[in-house]
């Protein structure tokens, strides 16, 4: 068993010091290009993650709206029930 956590912890530390030399090697633009993915991919999660619970929000709010009357596949508003004529607001 000793063998197996002596192998984990070479494999960790050669990482790093990959790590830090490919790091010394790229330039700073080749750098930012080369994290560039990563972050995009982040940003990308986060994005659909607030699409999601966004949708998940507007679903709730439609479905606790209270029911209205449809007349085939259009839906009347009461306030379109008012009698012709008593609209002051027009010419």
């Amino acid at each position: 068993m000793p063998m197996l956590w002596e192998q984990i912890g070479a494999g960790l530390i050669l990482a790093v010091c990959l790590g830090i030399w490919a790091r010394m090697l790229l330039t700073p633009a080749r750098r930012q290009r080369w994290l560039a993915g990563p972050r995009r991919l982040w940003r990308g999660w986060q994005r659909r993650r607030q699409a999601r619970r966004e949708a998940a929000q507007a679903i709730d709010r439609a479905r606790r709206k209270p029911g209205v009357e449809r007349e085939g596949n259009v839906y009347r508003p009461k306030s379109f029930d008012r009698p012709r004529g008593d609209d002051e607001t027009l010419h």
